[in-house]
């Protein structure tokens, strides 16, 4: 199978390599993966292989169905909801899809139905889909994507083949970042990676929309003040990332790499990885190994209630309260 213009993720490209290449396609197949991970790309190649003709690799990308594919005419492929809470699809257009499910189709083996944004969806919109997932008719696709597949009911979880999208190697992101934005340097586009957790749409989102330029500006900042001696600087810093998502994650990135990079140099390592030298080198003489090393711990446990229901706001304010703490301020 043919994965054009999608990156790593070599597990997931196995499993639909497996399904495509022996010609049984799971009627539903569940792609999960975070923002910016390529989910919605890696579906409509999910689909051009289903409606692609080629006796060779597929999607072959030459063939008319591809063609079709390619230029979002293909009368067979239904693209419905976005990504995010604004872009879901409600239950009256899923409950269109099981009114036509057994009209068989136009011109190709299958009628591919892709979902994007599924767990944002109203249950009961989940419902109405359930319906049609239970018995399918052997012609239908449905390829769903979700960046959080707990969200969806455990029903649908239960009916659905998954396939996990996730962080890109650094080597691979950069090489992608580069080719999709020619201007951008090497040592750029490995920063971004870094700050992305390898996840290749939102490094180039994040350089593009100056989300990477004001993390590489202010994580040296919050680094040195989390160990100045009163907290003020740290909370004019940290309030420029109550509103932003992106830059707080990408900071957290940052920040862990200078800690780590601090941590080494206390204890006599002169690698460096964070491409912040002078900032690890000031805070390995400021700090103690013990406090870096909480430092380093507190970070990676912020870093994980990313992927919770904590608002920004709240984690933006634990960062400040722990990491002060951590450092014995």
């Amino acid at each position: 199978m043919r994965f054009a213009g999608f990156e790593g993720n070599q597990s997931a490209k196995r499993i639909l390599s497996s399904f495509v290449d022996r010609g049984r396609i799971p009627h539903a197949v569940l792609i999960e993966g975070p923002a910016g991970s390529g989910r919605r790309t890696l579906a409509k190649i999910l689909a051009q292989a289903a409606v692609c003709v080629s006796s060779g690799e597929k999607p072959c990308g030459v063939c008319g169905h591809c063609r079709k594919m390619s230029s979002g005419n293909h009368p067979d492929v239904l693209m419905i909801g976005g990504e995010g809470p604004s872009s879901s699809f409600p239950v009256e257009t899923v409950r269109e899809i099981r009114s036509s499910a057994y009209i068989l189709p136009n011109e190709a083996e299958y009628k591919v139905v892709i979902l994007s944004g599924a767990d944002e969806t109203s249950t009961g919109a989940q419902n109405a889909l359930l319906k049609i997932l239970e018995e399918p008719p052997p012609h239908l696709l449905f390829i769903l994507t979700c960046e959080n597949r707990f969200k969806l009911l455990p029903t649908i979880q239960s009916r659905v083949v998954g396939v996990a999208l996730g962080a890109v190697d650094a080597d691979t992101a950069t090489g992608a970042i580069m080719r999709i934005l020619p201007r951008t340097g090497e040592e750029d586009a490995r920063r971004a990676a870094e700050a992305f957790d390898g996840i290749i749409g939102q490094a180039v989102k994040g350089l593009a929309d100056g989300t990477f330029k004001l993390a590489v500006e202010i994580a040296p900042e919050i680094a040195q003040a989390v160990a100045a001696p009163n907290e003020l600087e740290l909370l004019k810093l940290t309030a420029k990332l109550e509103k932003d998502k992106s830059a707080c994650n990408a900071v957290l990135n940052l920040i862990s790499l200078i800690f780590r990079d601090a941590l080494a140099l206390r204890v006599g390592y002169k690698n460096n990885i964070s491409s912040d030298f002078d900032t690890a080198a000031s805070l390995s003489k400021l700090l103690t190994k013990g406090q870096l090393m909480a430092l380093v711990e507190e970070v990676e446990r912020l870093k994980s209630y990313r992927n919770t229901y904590m608002n920004n706001t709240l984690l933006v304010t634990l960062m400040c309260s722990r990491l002060r703490e951590a450092a014995g301020r």
